[in-house]
């Protein structure tokens, strides 16, 4: 699948999962900061996989975040040693050991990814865990969105004519052959990634009316609607 597709798709599926994440993990309890910290953990962890290949819209946000943090403690020394202050270093003290061990499991899980080739350890069960794991040390409160956009990311690419490594090491690929990357069931599945991300958000801020009573007990919007963040 095409990145956008991905990207839709992990922000629908992290925000489905508001209410499993819930304050033991430090979600938000605001509704808009929520949203904000479930899509963000849902658009990265959608994109993660795909860091694995350097034309990916993954590799290049990444490359992106790289190059704007260069630049933001570039700019934090300079105004330090002109001003003789120490920004940089009290920032530097907040960011624990556990974060680092965090940020470390993720950048080794996506450069071993890189190393294995496309759709080979990246794309696995295994780095799934890692990133999980490390997204866990690094920042709690949108660890399980990442979590989720990532194992959306393995379950749409699973379904595609291009199969996985998903049980790594195990050299076997796993396909299952029902779709291709660009055509009409990619974009379909865009669109409604959108639609149900946007219907979420919508439902938890009250801005459309309630859902009738006579839609059927099983499906997307009865189950957004029964969601109580």
């Amino acid at each position: 699948m095409t990145g956008k597709t991905h990207i839709a798709i992990g922000v629908a599926s992290a925000l489905a999962v508001a209410p499993l994440a819930g304050a033991r993990l430090g979600v938000p309890t605001g509704v808009a900061p929520q949203a904000i910290a479930l899509a963000l953990g849902g658009m990265v962890g959608g994109m993660l996989p795909d860091t694995d290949t350097p034309s990916s819209m993954g590799s290049r946000g990444t490359r992106r975040v790289w190059a704007a943090l260069a630049v933001m403690v570039a700019a934090l020394l300079a105004v330090d040693h002109a001003r003789g202050s120490d920004l940089a270093l009290g920032l530097a003290s907040g960011f624990s050991y556990e974060r680092l061990a965090g940020l470390a499991i993720v950048v080794a899980t996506c450069a071993v990814g890189r190393a294995s080739g496309h759709r080979g350890f990246s794309h696995s069960l295994v780095a799934l865990a890692l990133v999980g794991y490390g997204s866990w040390m690094l920042c709690r409160p949108i660890a399980a969105a990442v979590a989720v956009g990532y194992a959306s990311h393995l379950a749409l690419d699973l379904t595609n004519k291009r199969g996985v490594r998903l049980l790594w090491p195990w050299d076997r690929t796993l396909c299952l052959g029902l779709f291709e990357s660009g055509r009409l069931a990619d974009w379909t599945l865009f669109v409604l990634g959108i639609a149900a991300a946007a219907l979420m958000v919508a439902t938890r801020l009250q801005l459309m009316g309630p859902m009738p009573a006579a839609l059927p007990p099983v499906g997307m919007p009865t189950a957004v609607a029964a969601m109580s963040w």
